[in-house]
């Protein structure tokens, strides 16, 4: 401030306008202050600490003077500002929501409050001796909150719930959390809320265990009900769960969208601690619709996703009669309780004006097809010229599929239903705007990478350690999976096209 008025008295002296000194370092006082405040928002925000051993009265802004409950931590943020969970369990009691995201929103995209665990550790948010059925975990009812790296565990309800009942819930970003061992679903989007961001995140062993029978409602995730529209969820895996993975019935909403995109789904219609079933337990992948009466439409767009092990169906039309989009999905053994399929949608007529597009899709194993003839299909394993098989993966076991995470949140590399060397499947499809690698898209949910051995996914030194295994060897079928060009042997026209991926 010094220094402003230094300016000032400067300014009087060599200034020949007749402005008097006061006012002209009163302009200029305002003038500066004026562009600190502008500047604040960017480099004022507030950052809070949590950890198990805080206290809530501490001050929360530093690691050594933590708050001890995230709800101290939501109360004292504003926008911009970023509350850090640390490491350790944090239990809650009572009868009522845990953590409600509702009295504060942020501004915009690059203005959000944030609550984030803290960089490398994993805080665990355990409602497991909350009491009653409908208290959920979080309850997010403001917009623009960015949740992300944390564990949820055991809701009466929801685990964690985006509801647009006060206005707002909208522009939201979830990520890289997990839900689990809720008595309802692991993440629901409802009351209109709408444009949320659900990625990297897993939502699994959720059941309602508290009604009867066991097992009726319980999705993983749920953008249903009154639902708004634009919601949309990536990179997320739902398994284990007593209903559906994903679940899009309507019931007050109608004619909203919802994207799904390299999301997986297996494994549900069980109770996960016996392994156990029973009728109420939908058990689909991706519910992408339905309605009391019928008659709702909700616009389901599923890209680059992979059901398996579903008790029913892996992709469910139900009765939706919205628009329904399925790109470059892989299907394999759902229908595993008998009275379902891979794909299912076979409910005539649509609403006016909506349509049903399945392109470049893969139906393997048990389940098969059930798709009406209104549906455009395009380049389809079950369409000539294909004739799908097991020796057209590189894996049919589906145990990595439950892997822990990257580190930075993404899906695990597995070879579990990608395409091996060889196979018709490969370069077969039908550009729908979506990136692909050589001559045209690859059918399924991954796309072959020529000099990738494991087919996992990535091009790197366990394919390199592959090719020298196999190097200069002929005559040897697929060689291991190292034999990318198809001749049958291992030499420098395989190097060349794993050098051309490599570290892809």
């Amino acid at each position: 401030m010094n220094a402003v008025f230094k300016i000032c008295q400067f300014r009087v002296r060599t200034s020949v306008l007749q402005i008097s000194g006061r006012r002209q370092c009163l302009f200029i006082l305002l003038l500066t202050l004026g562009i600190l405040f502008a500047a604040c928002p960017a480099y004022c925000s507030t950052t809070y600490f949590v950890q198990p051993d805080g206290s809530d009265s501490n001050s929360g802004t530093t690691i050594n003077s933590a708050f001890k409950t995230i709800g101290k931590g939501v109360s004292s943020a504003a926008a911009g500002d970023t509350i850090y969970v640390r490491a350790g369990t944090y239990s809650y009691t009572g009868s009522s929501t845990a953590i409600n995201l509702t009295a504060k929103s942020g501004a915009s995209a690059s203005n959000r409050p944030k609550l984030f665990a803290y960089p490398n550790e994993r805080p665990l948010v355990d409602f497991s001796t909350i009491s009653g059925t409908s208290a959920d975990g979080i309850s997010v009812k403001g917009s623009y909150w960015y949740v992300k790296g944390l564990d949820l565990k055991g809701a009466p309800h929801n685990g964690l719930r985006i509801r647009g009942d006060s206005g707002g819930a909208n522009y939201n970003i979830i990520e890289f959390c997990s839900s689990y061992e809720n008595r309802n679903s692991g993440v629901q989007i409802d009351k209109g809320a709408a444009y949320n961001q659900i990625i990297n995140c897993d939502s699994y062993y959720n059941c309602d265990v508290c009604s009867v029978p066991v097992g009726k409602d319980a999705d993983g995730f749920s953008p249903k009900l009154d639902v708004g529209t634009g919601n949309y969820f990536y990179g997320c895996r739902s398994w284990g769960n007593s209903d559906d993975a994903y679940d899009g019935y309507l019931r007050g909403a109608d004619d909203v969208n919802t994207t799904y995109e390299n999301c997986w789904a297996f494994k549900c219609g069980w109770y996960w601690k016996d392994g156990s079933t029973n009728t109420s337990m939908n058990g689909n992948g991706f519910k992408m619709g339905g309605s009391d009466d019928k008659t709702l439409r909700h616009n389901a767009t599923v890209k680059n996703c992979l059901a398996f092990s579903n008790k029913v169906k892996g992709f469910d039309q139900n009765n939706d009669k919205g628009n329904m989009t399925l790109y470059n999905c892989t299907a394999f053994d759902n229908n595993m309780g008998g009275d379902g399929a891979n794909y299912g949608i076979n409910v005539f007529p649509l609403a006016s004006g909506k349509t049903a597009t399945v392109t470049n899709c893969i139906s393997a194993g048990t389940g098969g097809i059930d798709i009406n003839d209104f549906v455009v299909q395009t380049t389809n394993s079950w369409q000539s010229p294909f004739d799908v098989n097991e020796a057209d993966f590189a894996s049919i076991d589906a145990n990595a599929a439950y892997g822990a995470r990257k580190a930075d949140g993404n899906l695990p590399d597995i070879s579990f239903m990608h395409l091996a060397n060889g196979s018709d499947l490969i370069d077969g499809g039908t550009d729908v705007n979506l990136p692909f690698y050589g001559n045209a898209p690859d059918l399924g949910a991954f796309e072959h990478l020529d000099g990738d051995c494991h087919a996992d996914g990535v091009v790197d030194w366990l394919d390199l350690a592959c090719l020298v295994d196999n190097w200069l060897t002929f005559d040897c079928g697929t060689c291991n999976g190292a034999d990318f060009d198809g001749d049958s042997k291992v030499n420098f026209y395989d190097f060349a096209m794993m050098a051309e991926n490599w570290l892809k």
